[in-house]
């Protein structure tokens, strides 16, 4: 080992030691640090309530496309307007169909347990007890209600009152019934379970704000459906709902559009059917006063004699106008020589020979100049 090598490896040595010397005396705080900064994460984690989230995608069919009975509809224009997918995710969105889940699911009526660290939400086979409102419309408020179970005796206590296992109690203004579930394990022990009650529309509010729609991309009709839960399984049941109620929605504006307008063709066809019987009774009281019958074979003779008429006129115009170029031909001969005039286009025998005669006579003449010449 050389000397600066020496001094290197010592230096390092001493600036570890001389670190050390500086620090540890303050082990116990580190130590002490530690095991808060650990104990408030591990109570921070413990507090917190995760959250799920459930997806599904959904095609939006466009119904002017389809097999052969589609087409039939087209031909009426039945279904003539395009699924706009901002159109459907507002509809997918709207307040009418996500009450009707609320109302499906009775969503307006959460069961909690208040645990040591978080609060816990209970749904399907993990909650005790279901509190379904028997006039939905008639919860006007809202309240949180802790309440007791004895599995012995088969009674809820809740609101100082004592509900028997599928009786009602006055809730916030309306009433609700207690539904036990058989599943749940009666041997728990230290739960403080409470119920929160709100309006139908305040629960659809809530499911409105933490769904998320949007499509896959701009040129798709693919939507990209998700929703934020603390409860995976009430997500999941939320979305279910939602497509069934969306379906049966659109389902149903289908029928009513087919609904008003077969009842649109039927008042037409009426219309027309009236109009027609009326038509031909004033055909029929028209023969009758005139006396007319058979108008198609009287109306084909008659357009059979107005072609004939119109054909020999045809024929006659010709025969006047070859009758002008030899009258034109006769007075003009001896002043100035024409066109000698066709006497194929003459029908008259005798004049078509004196024509004759006198072409002959003008060609002898011809000659006569030609010889005297």
């Amino acid at each position: 080992m050389n000397e600066q090598e020496y001094f290197k490896e010592k230096t390092e040595t001493n600036v570890f030691v001389q670190i050390l010397q500086k620090y540890l005396p303050f082990w116990p705080l580190f130590a002490l640090t530690v095991t808060i900064a650990l104990s408030v994460s591990y109570v921070y984690l413990r507090s917190q309530i995760p959250v799920y989230v459930a997806t599904a995608k959904v095609l939006l069919k466009d119904p002017n496309k389809g097999g052969g009975d589609s087409k039939v509809l087209d031909a009426l224009n039945i279904f003539s307007e395009k699924k706009i997918v901002e159109n459907e995710i507002l509809v997918l969105k709207s307040s009418g169909i996500v009450t009707q889940v609320v109302d499906s699911l009775d969503l307006y009526a959460t069961v909690y347990n208040q645990g040591k660290v978080k609060v816990e939400e209970l749904y399907g086979l993990n909650c005790p007890v279901s509190f379904i409102a028997l006039q939905k419309d008639s919860i006007l408020s809202y309240g949180t209600y802790y309440f007791k179970i004895n599995w012995q005796q088969r009674n809820v206590t809740i609101s100082n009152q004592e509900v028997a296992f599928g009786s009602v109690v006055n809730l916030s203004g309306a009433d609700f019934r207690l539904l036990i579930n058989p599943k749940y394990n009666q041997n728990l022990q230290g739960k403080n379970y409470f119920v929160k009650v709100r309006p139908v529309d305040a629960a659809a509010g809530e499911i409105i704000a933490s769904l998320k729609v949007n499509p896959i991309s701009n040129a798709s009709t693919v939507l990209d459906i998700k929703l934020e839960s603390p409860e995976p399984y009430k997500a999941k049941d939320i979305l279910s709902k939602l497509f069934d109620v969306y379906n049966a929605e659109g389902i149903d504006d289908k029928n009513q559009i087919a609904k008003r307008t077969l009842y649109f063709i039927d008042d037409r066809l009426r219309l027309v059917q009236n109009q027609l019987d009326s038509v031909e009774k004033r055909i029929e009281d028209y023969k009758s006063r005139e006396s007319v019958y058979g108008l198609g074979e009287e109306g084909d003779v008659y357009f059979r004699k107005v072609q004939d008429l119109d054909s020999r006129k045809a024929q006659t115009d010709l025969q006047l106008d070859v009758l002008s170029e030899i009258k034109n031909y006769v007075l003009k001969k001896g002043k100035k020589p024409g066109t000698v005039p066709s006497l194929s286009l003459i029908q008259d025998p005798i004049l078509g020979d004196l024509l004759t005669q006198l072409y002959s006579a003008e060609f002898e003449l011809e000659k006569a100049k030609d010889f005297w010449r």
